[in-house]
């Protein structure tokens, strides 16, 4: 298996509703649509 060695520096979060991406939210909905922001920055397997 190969394991990604992506390490986020900061956190970054999308909408999977309309597309917006934010780097340093503490709101979890989207300001464009009001979808739930989902965090992108986290390593894959």
């Amino acid at each position: 298996m190969i394991v990604d060695s992506y390490t986020p520096t900061k956190p970054s979060y999308e909408c999977p509703g309309c597309g917006y991406r934010d780097h340093a939210t503490s709101d979890p909905l989207c300001p464009d649509c009001g979808g739930q922001l989902s965090n992108i920055a986290v390593a894959r397997e």
